[in-house]
Order: structure tokens, then sequence, then C-alpha cells
């Protein structure tokens, strides 16, 4: 759907949905914004649809507080970027989080083709322990 890649308040939206809701609603959620083949490279590491459905699902299931904020956002043609940061509370543990996204965007659905991924993350108050070198 466009509507979640072709603006910055739209891809907030989009970051929002992701994380949030119930686990058993995280189908719905994906396919109205991924395509079938869709495929997500996470710090390195290649997921198939299937295996980013399963990885929502299952943060989704630990995440009780969930606060991304999108700063950066370019859209040309198909291809997008975005920068956000934000704070997560995984079972219990506030954490804080920085991303940087690159995709590519299906022109006549709206939905990613697919998403590279680099982010960090750690306790907050602390060096971040995730996605680090």
């Amino acid at each position: 759907m466009a509507e979640y890649t072709s603006t910055l308040q739209g891809f907030q939206h989009l970051m929002e949905w992701q994380l949030t809701g119930l686990p058993e609603e995280t189908e719905a959620c994906v396919a109205a914004t991924v395509l079938p083949n869709f495929w997500h490279i996470m710090n390195g590491e290649k997921f198939s649809y299937d295996t980013y459905v399963n990885a929502i699902k299952e943060w989704r299931g630990k995440i009780s507080d969930y606060k991304p904020t999108v700063h950066e956002f370019l859209r040309d043609g198909d291809q997008l970027a975005g920068r956000m940061t934000g704070t997560i509370q995984v079972e219990g543990v506030p954490n804080f989080f920085e991303s940087f996204m690159f995709a590519k965007v299906d022109k006549e659905t709206g939905k990613l083709e697919w998403l590279i991924e680099r982010s960090i993350w750690g306790k907050v108050g602390g060096k971040p322990e995730h996605g680090v070198n």
C-alpha cells in the first residue's frame, strides 16, 4: 500500500505497526505492506518472507512498549531510504535502537519488495550490545 511508503508520516506508521499489535495479527500486517516474495537483510543476515513473518510475530510477543521515530525519509521512484531511532521494551527490559533502512518499493502496489537494514541496540543508558562489530 503506497500510503506506507510514499511519505515520512506513512513510513512512520508502518514502522509502528510492524512491531505493535497481537502476534496473531502479524500475517495481515505483513501481507498489507510487503510482497509475497519479499526478503529482508538485517545486519547481514537474509530472511525470506516466511522467516520475516515468524520473526515479526516473535518480536510482537516479546515487546511491551515500542516508540520508533523516523527522522529521515527519502523516496525516489522505487527506492526508499530511512533512518529511525527509538526505544523498545523487550521482555521488560528498556532498550534503545537506531536503524538505517534501504528498500525497493513495488511501483504498482507501493509494497516493499525488499528491505536492507542496519541496526544497533542495547539497554537504555548503556552502549549498544547488538549490531556492533
